[in-house]
């Protein structure tokens, strides 16, 4: 039997020292030639005792770098039973510190996405500005808050609808979005969130625009004067508003006049004509010295009659959100009523390298929209049909997502191709407004409806489902109430929000099926089917997918392939990679259920300065529910059987060829590898059932763990997908809070593959898609 010390004769003594290595590699190769025969059937078959499997899988378990160390899992966590048997902390501990690495330094591998990182990071810290705008970063960045309060926005060429025909068209603008609440993103689904601070703009109301400001927002509502109201642009610089009016009954009158400013905040209609019942008043109310004031009472928040004047506040004249805009010059026309804006902060607006041609920008700050919040953003909407007109419309801009795509660029930059909101079937369904309340004296049920929709869609969102809910769930935030946006309480459900950078649910669950999954290059498995969790390393914090430093894995059960193409890269690619190496360029293949592996070594990692070419065959299996374990029962160096001859010095593999890395290690005749480190990162925590050497590869069968619920993919899931549930996630520089994202490769019907470290590179050249439920539906296929 191979014991672990070297012999004690005079020749073992020579193995010991460096100095006398050259006369025993003399003295060695001699007697290798001489035994060569005699070793080369009988002498192959060695094995090492027991405990000695233990103590060099607790060895390669404790000998991690300082990078991994923190990777380790608590002693009392769900991993703390997977080394039963393993020797103890102190051997453990001596053992470690007498073979550490051959260099400390990291692989180039890790290195390179350490780099990576480091870029994503700028990306992530950049405080954009343009056009002589800016914000300020007033916290510190994290990975749920850039820090940044407001965004930028530029728009031009797009037909902005707060919601039906109430809205503008925008020729160009340059415009600030600021959060309501300083610290909480802007969110689309909740305009009361945001105040639009235009600095520079051209916008046009048209006929219908006008019409629907004055007849379904400004006087709407329980007990108006006004109704049925219809306002025409005109050229020569007028307006004809015509309606009825309350006079004991209702009354035909027509209005025609001029739109001006009266100060910075009030704009005026001045009526210079009016009939009332077909007949014209202007001179018998001049000699009655009757104003229309009189004839009508007109006081809402929005809006009142002084004199002859319909003076009306410029911010509030559409839906929230909040408008702040200074209107410095108004043309009126047949084709509506052009306001230039300016507030004289911008002196002109240079339109930043990636604004679309037509569409909006906006830059910076953080910007939610359902699940998803993209963190110092630089997102695009553009129109699909680049050739018709394009509506936006910000109360349903969800169904104009649903109908659209996404695309990212590997920096980050989010492109949001949408549809034309009228071309949408959903468009001619909308419910017919309802009319506002008295008390509110303007029609407020735009903002109830939408506030309603609002709540229904978070109770969606935030939905974490019973099975996934499990004592270590922290406590969900309190729901709070949110004012209506003229500061009165607001009873409906839809006033509820909540933490919009959180999710009460675990950590996210992931289920991967019949996918090639790589961690880097050609680094990875075959995933038959495979249920784990994503474990952030500092609790509370999301997954964050670009830094796989900063989560485990944690295997819940399941069965993968690791094919020898695959391993032979994990030790050519990672483990080799550095210097000097007693092992080097190997190569894995199955015979006959064993494992063969050929490749060179060099005695002592430098001696000789050659490579010499060594195969080995022998078993590998799981040894408890942590470590592998490689034991070679044949080897053969220059095509040499050694096995017999290192027999018969008592001299093991590891004092010829010594090997520790994170990982791995060579210890005695065994190489021991700790699936927790032996790969890239992040740190794969599984409880080991079975190691099977297969023509397909190592087949590793993990027992599953009964205290972690699994993900439960959706129904009539594609044969080969990723599948993400729960939890936190931030891909990209977007944060997306209870996470449903599916990810698949609709060009390929047999096995995807995913690369963890390029998974910028590979979503970049597909699609991104955002169901009503706020999911993701990521597809790999390369855009046509």
């Amino acid at each position: 039997m191979l014991s672990r010390r070297v012999a004690r004769t005079p020749l073992g003594e020579a193995w010991r020292t460096r100095a006398g290595a050259g006369a025993a590699l003399v003295t060695a190769a001699l007697l290798m030639s001489a035994c060569a025969d005699a070793s080369s059937t009988t002498g192959d078959a060695a094995s090492a005792p027991s405990t000695q499997t233990s103590t060099a899988a607790n060895a390669v378990s404790n000998n991690d770098s300082p990078l991994t160390a923190k990777s380790q899992p608590d002693a009392a966590g769900p991993t703390a039973n997977a080394t039963n048997g393993v020797a103890t902390a102190s051997n453990s501990a001596a053992v470690a510190s007498a073979d550490q690495p051959a260099s400390a330094s990291r692989p180039s591998l890790e290195l390179a996405k350490a780099k990576q990182l480091a870029a994503e990071q700028r990306v992530a810290a950049r405080v954009p500005p343009a056009s002589g705008m800016t914000e300020k970063r007033s916290r510190p960045l994290t990975l749920r808050d850039s820090g940044i309060d407001g965004s930028l926005m530029f728009a031009r060429d797009v037909d902005f609808r707060v919601t039906g025909d109430i809205g503008f068209m925008i020729h160009d603008m340059a415009a600030t979005l600021t959060p309501a609440r300083a610290g909480q993103p802007i969110v689309f689904d909740d305009p009361t969130s945001v105040t639009i601070n235009v600095h520079r703009g051209d916008v046009t109301l048209d006929s219908a625009k006008l019409t629907a400001i004055f007849n379904r927002y400004l006087f709407q509502y329980q007990g108006s004067p006004l109704r049925n109201m219809r306002v025409v642009p005109q050229d020569g610089g007028t307006l004809r508003i015509t309606g009825e009016m309350h006079r004991d009954t209702w009354v035909p009158i027509v209005l025609i006049g001029s739109l001006s400013m009266r100060n910075a905040d009030n704009l005026v209609f001045h009526a210079d004509h009016v009939e009332v019942a077909g007949v014209g008043a202007d001179k018998l109310m001049q000699a009655a010295h009757v104003k229309m004031a009189d004839l009508l009472k007109v006081d809402t928040p929005i809006a009142r009659l002084d004199g002859d004047d319909v003076v009306m506040q410029v911010a509030k004249l559409t839906p929230p959100p909040a408008l702040r805009m200074t209107i410095t010059q108004i043309n009126t026309s047949a084709a509506g009523v052009r306001f230039m804006l300016d507030d004289h902060t911008v002196q002109k607006i240079d339109w930043p390298a990636t604004m679309p041609p037509r569409g909006m920008l906006v830059q910076g700050g953080d910007v939610k929209f359902m699940r998803s919040m993209p963190m110092n953003i630089d997102m695009a909407l553009t129109p699909l049909d680049t050739n018709a007109p394009f509506v936006l419309d910000l109360y349903h801009y969800r169904d104009q997502m649903a109908a659209g795509y996404f695309t990212f660029d590997e920096a980050g930059a989010l492109d949001v191709h949408l549809p034309s909101y009228p071309t949408l079937a959903s468009a001619s369904k909308d419910a017919p407004t309802q009319v506002g309340s008295a008390s509110a004296r303007f029609n407020d049920s735009f903002i109830r409806a939408q506030q309603a929709s609002l709540a229904q869609a978070r109770l969606v969102w935030q939905h974490v489902p019973q099975t996934l809910r499990t004592a270590s769930v922290a406590r969900a935030i309190p729901v709070g109430t949110r004012a209506a946006f003229v500061g009165q309480s607001m009873a409906t459900p839809g006033s509820a929000i909540s933490d919009e950078r959180h999710s009460s649910g675990p950590a996210p669950l992931i289920h991967v099926e019949n996918v090639d999954f790589y961690v880097s290059g050609r680094i990875g498995f075959h995933v038959r089917s495979l249920d784990a969790q994503m474990v952030p390393k500092n609790p509370g914090q999301p997954v964050d997918l670009d830094d796989p430093d900063q989560y485990d894995i944690r295997i819940i059960g399941g069965e993968v392939v690791e094919p020898w193409p695959a391993m032979a890269a994990l030790f050519n690619d990672y483990l080799l990679d550095y210097e000097p190496r007693s092992l080097n360029d190997l190569q894995l293949k199955p015979v006959d259920g064993k494992l063969e592996v050929t490749g060179g070594i060099k005695l002592w990692n430098h001696f000789p300065g050659v490579w010499l070419p060594t195969t080995m065959s022998g078993t590998i299996v799981a040894k408890d529910e942590r470590h592998l374990v490689y034991e070679p029962t044949s080897v053969k160096v220059l095509g040499v059987p050694q096995a017999g001859l290192l027999r018969a010095l008592d001299i093991p593999l590891a004092s010829l060829t010594p090997f520790t890395r994170k990982g791995v290690a060579l210890k005695g005749n065994e190489l021991v590898f700790d699936q927790y480190t032996v790969f890239p990162p992040p740190v794969l925590q599984g409880r080991l059932a079975s190691a099977t050497v297969t023509d397909e590869g190592l087949v590793l069968k993990f027992k599953r763990d009964a205290s972690i619920a699994a993900a439960r993919p959706p129904v009539g899931a594609a044969k080969s997908f990723v599948w993400i549930e729960s939890g936190d996630v931030k891909m990209f520089n977007s944060l997306v809070t209870n996470a449903r994202t599916f990810i698949r490769d609709s060009s390929n019907p047999g096995v995807m593959k995913f690369d963890l470290y390029g998974y910028r590179r590979d979503v970049s050249k597909g699609t991104v898609r955002m169901g009503e439920d706020g999911g993701l539906d990521v597809d790999l296929a390369a855009r046509k």
